[in-house]
């Protein structure tokens, strides 16, 4: 049984772009953030490596600029996926979202402006049943949503070099947490999951927490990164400044 048929027996299709959703919280140390960013960005290299697809998926990302972040939170990722290798003419950003009700509408857009067809959709453990009730309230078809130690992120690990399986399950591991038993993390999805059936509460909390960040008036694009990204050391720290 080829990969891809794995993918589509898992998916429900072979995804044409792969999203890596953000993950910014002002009361949480951005390091810890950017871990989970990472952790995210490596599962969804290693799918799209294994695939194998030519040309290969998409890699889409729609956080904003929010509250104490350097720049969108969709550069960021950008800037860490190209560190780990992806293909930077493959990578779509759309500083539109400071929550996870508006960032799925914003990647549906972008992904249909593409063309891309099917969706997969990389966050942590913890966000997926949340993010799979989102996707039935908003209706989307032909998108899904795996965390980043998904066994699909770990069957694809175990085909690739292993010098490569090794870099990505590395950062794939570092961004792992326990989810709802962290306070910080168990604060937060609490107070998601009480704006669950109310987009205007939802948004009301997201501009709270994390500050505005509205996807009028941007555009999707593929980002201009700092000349000599590709091949430099993951250092999450830099990425802060």
């Amino acid at each position: 049984m080829t990969f891809c048929s794995h993918v589509e027996g898992e998916l429900g299709f072979v995804p044409g772009a792969i999203a890596v959703m953000g993950k910014w919280e002002p009361f949480m140390r951005g390091e810890r953030c950017l871990e989970e960013v990472a952790a995210r960005a490596a599962a969804a290299l290693a799918l799209v490596e294994v695939l194998g697809q030519d040309p290969s998926p998409y890699l889409l990302s729609a956080e904003g600029k929010l509250r104490g972040q350097p720049r969108p939170g969709c550069v960021i990722a950008a800037e860490i996926l190209v560190r780990l290798g992806a293909e930077r003419s493959r990578i779509r950003c759309w500083p539109g979202a400071n929550q996870t009700w508006v960032e799925l509408q914003v990647l549906d857009r972008m992904r249909r402006e593409l063309g891309a067809g099917g969706l997969a959709l990389i966050t942590a453990g913890y966000h997926v049943g949340r993010t799979r009730f989102l996707i039935r309230r908003l209706r989307l078809s032909d998108i899904e949503v795996i965390a980043a130690d998904h066994p699909l992120v770990r069957r694809a690990l175990a085909r690739l070099d292993p010098v490569r399986a090794g870099q990505l399950e590395q950062i794939v591991d570092r961004g792992l947490r326990d989810g709802m038993s962290r306070g910080p993390v168990a604060l937060n999805e609490a107070a998601a999951r009480l704006g669950l059936l109310t987009p205007a509460v939802q948004q009301l909390v997201a501009d709270l927490i994390r500050g505005r960040a509205r996807p009028d008036g941007a555009g999707m694009f593929c980002p201009e990164l700092p000349p000599g990204i590709v091949g430099r050391p993951l250092k999450l720290s830099e990425l802060l400044r």
